[in-house]
């Protein structure tokens, strides 16, 4: 898959571009480079799937607020795929294109990139479609069971999805294409060829339509329970296919897939290095100077680690098997205790006293760092 470009450099703005400033540069590049301004330009068309995945990202402020932190993995391994959603585009610049703006691009999500839905076509595969869920780091590392509700099209239960009042499913030749299943239309400068508005592309219509579903076989259920595996060890970014739980097909088709982005969480005990888990442990300079038996929290539990005499702050100690699991691979990595060095911001008389004494008699040429320093200067 060739590299995505960057976003502020397709639309050509700055990182702190308005919207304002967005919507002007992306309404000026959309008119330059619409496939019907620029009718079988292959290089044109590109463009404007480019500019226009661009500008939906940018002008939503969460998607933006993820790009701007994660670049395209924010989006999962395949990126952001704008034929899902492009509801951003459809609502700011409806009022240039019309009714025709909003076919046009409901015939991209449909057929895919620049394609055009078609009487040959009858049986139309569903949607895909994408729901971003977040999980602990507690939850990646142990996997998780989870249930979302989403927004979806199922088969019209009245008609059985055959759009038909009495199943029979009859259909006759549309009057207003023709059996093309398109219907040409021309505003200003454009041309558009778009999807019959009639019979939505198919060519045909049904003689007695499904009052449920006028006729579609289809309706939306909009809190609809699925299940979610989360397999443990998964990493922030990946993609889930959950495959056949996307809206159902016209006419038939079979049904999309559903695509689950995973994010996880930041923890505020531990950060996530590949397998590894990095875990920060305060100690006293007793503890540290003398060593110590100390209790470290885990993604499990806690545990007793002993930590050797002469520990200096930043020091490492590893504990094997208590990292992330490795999804691609066998056995658990390691979870990374780094030592932090601590000193009181109190003291009672008589630990300043104990103290004192110890500073009396202290050699400052057995402290490590000490010792460099000097050799430095």
């Amino acid at each position: 898959m060739a590299e995505k470009k960057d976003y502020y450099e397709l639309l050509g703005v700055q990182k702190n571009a308005s919207t304002d400033v967005l919507k002007k540069a992306y309404r000026q590049l959309a008119l330059q480079h619409h496939p019907d301004r620029n009718p079988g330009s292959k290089e044109a068309e590109e463009k404007f799937k480019e500019i226009t995945e661009a500008y939906e990202v940018l002008s939503d402020p969460e998607k933006r607020k993820i790009y701007d932190q994660y670049g395209h993995a924010g989006f999962g391994p395949q990126g952001f795929d704008w034929r899902q959603d492009f509801s951003r585009v459809q609502m700011d610049f409806s009022d240039i294109f019309g009714d025709m703006f909003e076919n046009f691009f409901s015939d991209f999500g449909r057929a895919g990139y620049g394609g055009r839905t078609s009487a040959a076509g009858r049986h139309t595969r569903g949607s895909d479609l994408e729901y971003r869920m977040s999980v602990s780091l507690k939850e990646a590392a142990a996997g998780a069971e989870k249930h979302i509700n989403i927004s979806r099209y199922d088969e019209c239960p009245a008609c059985k999805g055959t759009g038909s009042k009495t199943g029979k499913s009859e259909r006759a030749v549309c009057s207003a294409c023709k059996g093309r299943g398109q219907v040409v239309k021309s505003q200003g400068f454009f041309t558009l060829a778009q999807t019959c508005p009639s019979c939505k592309g198919e060519g045909r219509i049904i003689s007695d339509p499904c009052p449920n579903c006028r006729g579609t076989g289809r309706v939306r259920t909009n809190m609809h329970r699925i299940a979610v595996k989360v397999p443990a060890g998964i990493e922030h970014g990946s993609s889930l296919r959950l495959k056949g739980q996307g809206d159902a097909g016209v006419s038939g088709g079979v049904r999309g897939d559903l695509y689950i982005t995973i994010f996880v969480e930041k923890d505020r005990l531990f950060e996530r290095r590949n397998s590894d888990i990095l875990c920060e442990v305060p100690v006293t300079s007793t503890q540290a100077i003398l060593g110590d038996e100390i209790e470290v929290p885990t993604l499990t539990g806690k545990v007793k680690m002993r930590i050797p005499s002469g520990m200096q702050t930043g020091s490492i100690l590893r504990l094997r098997n208590q990292g992330m699991p490795r999804i691609a691979g066998y056995g658990k990595g390691d979870q990374l205790v780094k030592i932090r060095v601590v000193v009181p911001d109190r003291l009672s008389r008589q630990e300043k006293a104990l103290y004192q004494q110890i500073k009396d008699t202290e050699n400052p040429d057995t402290f490590p760092e000490i010792k460099k320093f000097k050799s430095n200067l």
